[in-house]
């Protein structure tokens, strides 16, 4: 592997300390590096993706291919099937995605609207339970899809739980580009988004990810008042979903004590 430079040894000692691996952290970062609108990459893609050595690529897609997360036709790359057997393994073991599924689907078939819950994974929110009406529960799509947290409802009314100085903190590294032209990009317009969900106890969203669609959310608290996740219905102009927020609540408040 080719030795770091000082600069970026130091920094990656300092963020993860002495036990820290960087060949587990540079091999993650090569499968984060695919996507919805990345679905197949060249060596050459991935290593801009990454910033890491074409080197230090290839090895590591060497190692996801004969781990059979990734396969290659000789010339682009793409991750296998195989791969999501390690969001299963999140799923499976994580108490909140098993309580909100049957929760997104009662309220889905209420509204007949797309309702999914969300947690947040650094400036995006990551869906984990997902709910359309026409769509039995295994097949639901969105899970494990990434929105950006600033322009969704359901990221806005997590965001809106931290305190001033945890969300200042959030905001500095945040980098907003545009959706739509309704899409806020300025620092203080998004804050200014969020602390109005903080004050009205609700997220919402008007045209911000994608033109006609509105969203409406609630953050999920845990027993001891932390908040662990929002849960989101979407609607459109024409049929808004601010009517459901009395539903959000009561479910919001539900499933309080069953989130740990």
């Amino acid at each position: 592997m080719p030795r770091l430079r000082e600069a970026d040894a130091a920094r990656r000692l300092a963020n993860g300390g002495p036990n820290y691996v960087e060949a587990l952290a540079r091999g993650l970062s090569v499968i984060n590096a695919f996507g919805q609108e990345r679905r197949q990459l060249s060596l050459s893609d991935v290593a801009r993706a990454t910033s890491l050595p074409k080197a230090s690529v290839r090895r590591m897609l060497h190692t996801l291919i004969t781990l059979q997360l990734a396969d290659t036709d000789g010339r682009v790359f793409r991750l296998t099937p195989r791969v999501l057997g390690l969001a299963g393994d999140y799923l499976g073991s994580n108490r909140i995605s098993t309580v909100v599924q049957p929760v997104c689907e009662r309220i889905s078939t209420i509204t007949g609207r797309s309702t999914w819950v969300a947690v947040l994974d650094g400036h995006d929110m990551v869906t984990i339970a997902h709910s359309l009406p026409r769509y039995p529960m295994d097949l639901a799509p969105g899970i494990g899809v990434r929105h950006p947290a600033f322009c969704t409802a359901a990221g806005r009314a997590i965001l809106a739980t931290l305190d001033d100085a945890a969300l200042d903190r959030w905001l500095e590294e945040l980098r907003p580009e545009p959706f739509t032209q309704f899409t806020p990009t300025s620092i203080k317009a998004i804050r200014k988004c969020i602390v109005e969900a903080r004050d009205k106890g609700y997220g919402e969203t008007h045209q911000d990810m994608k033109v006609g669609d509105c969203g409406l959310a609630v953050a999920l608290k845990r027993y001891d008042g932390r908040a662990v996740g929002a849960l989101q219905v979407t609607g459109t102009l024409d049929d808004p979903p601010q009517k459901h927020i009395e539903l959000l609540q009561a479910a919001a408040v539900d499933l309080r004590q069953q989130l740990i």
